[in-house]
């Protein structure tokens, strides 16, 4: 500071390769009303689903997340990587496509600084790939209460089929394609049961339902259709499970016709969102089936 008053600030950057919430597996061409990564995780962890991973590893019952409208799969990766503990910098160290041949997230400005310890930043990266290597692994085992269902089940649906295509290459390329399906058609004909079984794959108590419906900003086209879908959806195969909807506009969650339980103000850019919870109870049985 001068006698007049002048202050100049100096920062130190401690990273640089880009805009930290791109985590780096999504393909070139990208789904017009693709949601921010670290803003999906975000919503993600509002929902309780770490929680969810962690009990799972507790107690050994299954880990189920849902999206029946997937668009290009964020929710679902995004998922993945909470439910494997891999760090989102070594999906960006690994998929670095920039013009300089020093990777920026292999080796950031920080660890260049003088008496920083280099060491430690190795031993970090090691640790961090310790940790991911044996969250996939769990992920795959089958489960020791229905080896017929992986200890973390994730599964998309999508309507478009371009939009599908490119979940299903975002997934491929984060390296979860064992671990994620992903259905293409009307989540209203969505059928979640197993095959083998011809058992749900919802398990009551254990499944977060996550979706991002269109609701006017991006995508405006369908939008009725598409949250009455939604709404079949819950309705048909959903049963003991909870949901959370993201919304920016108040009008289209009353076409579910469903108390919600909480609702959680998000604010990005311009946009004032809500993430809203349902709990879906158990159906009541048919006259049919009571007698």
């Amino acid at each position: 500071r001068n006698s007049g008053g002048a202050q100049a600030t100096l920062y130190r950057v401690l990273h640089s390769g880009g805009s930290l919430h791109r985590r780096g597996y999504r393909v070139p061409t990208v789904h017009k009303a693709a949601m921010k990564e670290s803003m999906a995780a975000g919503l993600l962890l509002e929902s309780g689903y770490d929680k969810l991973i962690k009990a799972a590893k507790s107690d050994e019952l299954p880990a189920v997340l849902v999206d029946p409208m997937a668009g290009s799969g964020t929710f679902c990766v995004e998922a993945a990587l909470i439910a494997a503990d891999f760090a989102p910098g070594l999906m960006r160290m690994k998929h670095y496509d920039g013009e300089s041949d020093r990777n920026p997230h292999q080796v950031p400005p920080i660890v260049r600084w003088k008496g920083t310890d280099k060491a430690q930043w190795k031993e970090m990266i090691l640790d961090a790939r310790d940790r991911a290597s044996a969250g996939m692994k769990w992920m795959r085992q089958p489960n020791v209460h229905d080896s017929k269902q992986s200890n973390c089940v994730i599964m998309g649906n999508e309507l478009n089929e371009r939009a599908a295509a490119l979940a299903r290459g975002n997934i491929s390329k984060a390296g979860f394609a064992d671990h994620i399906s992903i259905h293409q058609g009307d989540c209203c004909d969505w059928d979640l049961n197993i095959e083998e079984t011809n058992q749900s794959a919802v398990v009551p108590g254990r499944t977060i339902i996550v979706s991002n419906p269109p609701w006017g900003l991006r995508l405006d086209e369908d939008i009725e259709s598409s949250w009455l879908s939604l709404k079949s959806f819950f309705r048909d195969q959903c049963n003991e499970s909870e949901a959370w909807v993201l919304s920016g506009n108040k009008a289209t969650t009353r076409f579910l016709r469903m108390k919600k339980s909480r609702s959680v103000v998000v604010k990005t850019a311009d946009e004032d969102l809500r993430w809203i919870q349902y709990h879906i109870f158990k159906k009541k049985p048919s006259t049919a089936e009571v007698n």
